[in-house]
């Protein structure tokens, strides 16, 4: 059994097909299979994708699963991804590793605001946040710390649904559900998803 069991919330629940939770739907599925249709719902991204190789496979190894593809593959297809579904407002969570990788991608495609934050409640741990739009606007995140933004921003961001290709434990959805916005998202191990699934349930962040 492996290792990454984020407390089993997975047992308690049906992850082989779509699900619908709160104002949200989901789905556990892998980047370079074809996006589910709802997806294309999304008129904002809010995406912290995997940042190099070794960070790539453990996303694989943490899901029980071989890793398919190279980063650079993965790359290529999250803004084929982002292309079609051409959200109006575009947020790309980055570390140093991809963060030019990211700037360059982002900057012949949008509008691009950079902020300096940071996650899981430690200034130690530094990351950076892209804000993409087509066109400019004044949207500014007032607060550095990760989860704080993602909460601001399903506040008081003007959008119809918020989507996440790379939900993990699920802060997007959980956030949007929290403050009534609809929300869509994929991810690729199932334990960790069904983590956001209890989250909602029982209206509380339980696994950080």
């Amino acid at each position: 059994m492996s290792k990454f069991e984020y407390r089993g919330f997975y047992q308690k629940y049906d992850m082989s097909e779509v699900i619908k939770i709160g104002t949200g739907i989901i789905k556990v599925h892998d980047i370079f299979d074809d996006l589910p249709g709802f997806m294309f719902e999304a008129d904002c991204l809010f995406i912290d994708p995997p940042c190099n190789e070794g960070n790539l496979k453990s996303f694989y190894t943490k899901a029980d699963l071989e890793k398919r593809k190279s980063i650079i593959a993965f790359n290529e297809r999250l803004f084929e991804l982002i292309d079609k579904i051409q959200p109006k407002h575009l947020f790309i969570e980055s570390f140093a590793s991809n963060k030019k990788n990211i700037l360059e991608k982002l900057s012949t495609r949008y509008f691009v605001k950079e902020f300096t934050s940071y996650y899981y409640g430690s200034e130690k741990n530094k990351c950076y946040i892209f804000y993409a739009t087509v066109v400019a606007n004044d949207f500014e995140l007032p607060y550095v710390d990760e989860e704080k933004a993602i909460e601001y921003i399903c506040q008081n961001l003007d959008f119809n649904c918020i989507g996440d290709l790379c939900m993990g434990k699920g802060l997007v959805g959980f956030y949007a559900n929290k403050y009534g916005k609809k929300f869509v998202g994929t991810e690729l191990n199932k334990k960790r998803l069904a983590c956001l699934i209890e989250h909602i349930n029982q209206n509380k962040i339980i696994v950080r």
